[in-house]
């Protein structure tokens, strides 16, 4: 099977998805308690998801493990990245049963309005967003929750070809995009983890240098999310 090595295109996206740095892991406390003994904690995603996103992601969790507490729930903020390394962070997000929150956990006192906030089992949190391939991550989870305010967007995959232009310079020459093979394994994907084959034909629909948010009809349609844990 041919593998999927195709990303987003970040910086044509809407300003509303900014490009971030790439995707890092970190832990959050689920309570006033936290000690040698125990410390119960989630797991913070954050950030755009590059070719070494699912290794990192497998020595973060190795090291993680080694302390008691870390619960199987991760909060994920992403503007997309790297297909081929969504689907096997979604394919581990799967195999070991995680929830994903889309945002980000307010941890101490938070200048944001409330308005700006959301709950997510029990913890305010402020809605974040999860584009073009952080959705198949999110498709992943064992339980998506998406609060309100938060923003989901697809398009089309693609990936860029880099070259040397007329003038001998280095730089984006083409762009190319998922043919059948690559569409399969998607597919295939999707089944494997119980998501919505609907939601590729609309990604696919949209051009790769625009966005298409979902509203929270459609992020249900597609079984994509659901308020509160």
């Amino acid at each position: 099977m041919r593998t999927l090595r195709f990303s987003v295109a970040l910086a044509a996206m809407a300003s509303s998805f900014a490009p971030a740095l790439s995707m890092e892991f970190a832990t959050v406390p689920l309570g006033t308690t936290c000690n040698r003994e125990a410390c119960p904690r989630a797991v913070i995603a954050e950030g755009e998801i590059t070719a070494d996103s699912p290794a990192k992601f497998s020595r973060f969790l190795q090291s993680q493990l080694q302390s008691p507490g870390l619960h199987a729930l991760m909060f994920i903020n992403s503007p997309g990245g790297n297909v081929e390394s969504a689907l096997q962070l979604g394919g581990l997000l799967h195999r070991s049963g995680v929830s994903a929150v889309v945002g980000r956990p307010i941890i101490g006192q938070s200048d944001r309005p409330a308005k700006k906030r959301a709950k997510a089992g029990g913890m305010n949190v402020v809605p974040g967003q999860c584009a073009s391939a952080c959705v198949y991550v999110l498709m992943g989870a064992k339980k998506r929750v998406v609060p309100e305010g938060a923003r989901l967007g697809v398009h089309r995959m693609s990936a860029k070809i880099w070259g040397k232009d007329p003038t001998g310079n280095a730089g984006e020459t083409g762009r190319i995009y998922a043919g059948e093979a690559e569409i399969r394994a998607l597919r295939q994907y999707v089944s494997s983890v119980g998501g919505s084959q609907d939601l590729i034909s609309l990604a696919e629909s949209v051009p790769h240098d625009r966005i298409r948010l979902l509203s929270a009809q459609e992020i249900r349609r597609y079984r994509l999310g659901e308020h509160g844990l």
